[in-house]
């Protein structure tokens, strides 16, 4: 079976834009869609995603909370927070939260490729 990847951000246009990119990529990828905390940690109790794109400014719930909740529930998802949060006290949070990795969104053309191939090659066959 092919990895799943759920990308889990507010806002469509950045949310089909990623989804779009990154399916060019990873053909053989599965693509789940969130747009909010609530709605990523039902949808990882549901999917078992093996990596999830996680936003960390969402409606509600936010991405770290999120985080939390999901690898309680999914315990295999492999979380990267995609943000523009930089302070390190966000990546602090999000490493005590199950967080696998962070990337800066301004940064994200040139480091989360290598990150989710990483990622995914570590992922078990279904």
């Amino acid at each position: 079976m092919c990895p799943t990847i759920m990308i889990v951000e507010d806002h469509e246009a950045v949310r089909t834009s990623l989804r779009d990119w990154l399916s060019a990529i990873f053909p053989d990828c599965i693509f789940v869609e969130a747009k909010s905390g609530e709605e990523a940690v039902d949808l990882a109790r549901a999917q078992s995603p093996d990596v999830v794109l996680m936003d960390i400014g969402l409606p509600g719930m936010n991405g770290i909370r999120a985080t939390r909740h999901i690898k309680a529930a999914a315990s295999q998802a492999q979380v990267v927070m995609l943000t523009i949060h930089e302070a390190p006290e966000y990546q602090a949070d999000a490493a005590a939260a199950g967080a696998s990795a962070y990337i800066v969104k301004r940064r994200m053309h040139t480091e989360l490729i290598p990150v989710l191939a990483r990622l995914l090659s570590q992922t078990p066959p279904r």
